[in-house]
C-alpha cells in the first residue's frame, strides 16, 4: 500500500509540475505575442507613413517643386529675377609709411644668462 501511495504522489508531482511549466509557457508566450502585435502596429504606421510619402513624391506637383527649388527651373509666365553685381576694380595700394626701426632683442644665451643669474641689486 506504501508503494502504491508513493508512486501515486510521485505521479501527481510530476503532473503538476508539468503544469506549471505549461502556464509558465503560455504565459512568456502571451507576453512574446503581446510585443510582436506591439511592433507590427508600429511598423504598419510606419508604412502607411511611407506610402504618403511614395505618393507625395510621385506626383507632379513634387517634381516642379524640386526642379525650382533645386534645380533653379522657372515655370513659363514667371518672371526671373537675377542680381548684378557691380564690377569692383582692385585699388593700387597705398604705399605706407617707412616703419620705425626696432631694436634687435638681446642674444638668447644672454636672456639665458640673466634669467638664471639676476643681476645683484646693492
Amino acid at each position: 500500500m506504501r508503494l502504491l501511495t508513493l508512486v501515486l504522489v510521485a505521479l501527481s508531482l510530476w503532473t503538476l509540475s508539468g503544469f506549471v511549466g505549461q502556464v509558465l509557457t503560455s504565459a512568456q508566450m502571451d507576453r512574446s505575442q503581446a510585443e510582436l502585435r506591439a511592433q507590427n502596429d508600429q511598423i504598419a504606421t510606419e508604412n502607411a507613413m511611407l506610402a504618403t510619402q511614395v505618393a507625395e513624391a510621385q506626383s507632379p506637383a513634387y517634381a516642379e517643386r524640386i526642379l525650382r527649388e533645386q534645380r533653379g527651373y522657372a515655370r513659363e509666365g514667371d518672371t526671373v529675377i537675377l542680381p548684378s553685381f557691380p564690377q569692383v576694380t582692385p585699388t593700387a595700394a597705398q604705399p605706407a609709411s617707412t616703419p620705425a626701426p626696432t631694436v634687435a632683442p638681446a642674444p638668447n644665451w644672454r636672456r639665458w644668462f640673466e634669467a638664471l643669474f639676476p643681476p645683484r641689486t646693492p
